[in-house]
């Protein structure tokens, strides 16, 4: 690795939207991962096919350009969006790029067991928050 990349994103740490654009980095690293597992998974297991990967590029170039507009918000309106959303939302998406790329790996044969109790427990999570949805549609009805 070239020592001008690792002294830039040194930089590029010391203020907290240096810190947004090296994870806004991060986060673009994990979407090429989980693009490129996908479809080797996808390949593997017989299952390619145009109109779903065209849909999945679709969502993640979506979500990209949600996860880059978001960034000037927090300049131009500071008490609205606060740089802590966005760390909330790159938060959020992280682990869902992260689990996308574990699924992967898990449907072509590759050992994740080492994830288990993460993907166990976001699962757990996610089931009671699915749950707690459920039960305010009802009250509300």
């Amino acid at each position: 690795m070239d020592m001008r990349m690792l002294i830039w994103a040194e930089m590029m740490m010391k203020n907290e939207y240096g810190k947004v654009i090296v994870w806004l980095g991060v986060i673009l690293l994990l979407m090429a991962i989980d693009i490129i597992t996908g479809c080797i998974q996808a390949y593997v297991n017989h299952d390619l096919k145009s109109g779903k990967m065209s849909t999945g590029l679709l969502k993640k170039f979506a979500l990209l350009l949600v996860l880059v507009a978001i960034v000037p918000f927090t300049v131009l309106l500071p008490d609205v969006i606060s740089v802590s959303v966005i760390v909330g939302v790159y938060i959020l998406e992280t682990l869902n790029e992260f689990v996308s790329i574990v699924e992967n790996l898990s449907k072509l044969d590759i050992s994740t067991s080492m994830f288990d109790p993460v993907i166990k427990r976001l699962q757990i999570s996610n089931k009671n928050e699915q749950e707690k949805n459920n039960e305010e549609k009802e009250d509300g009805q």
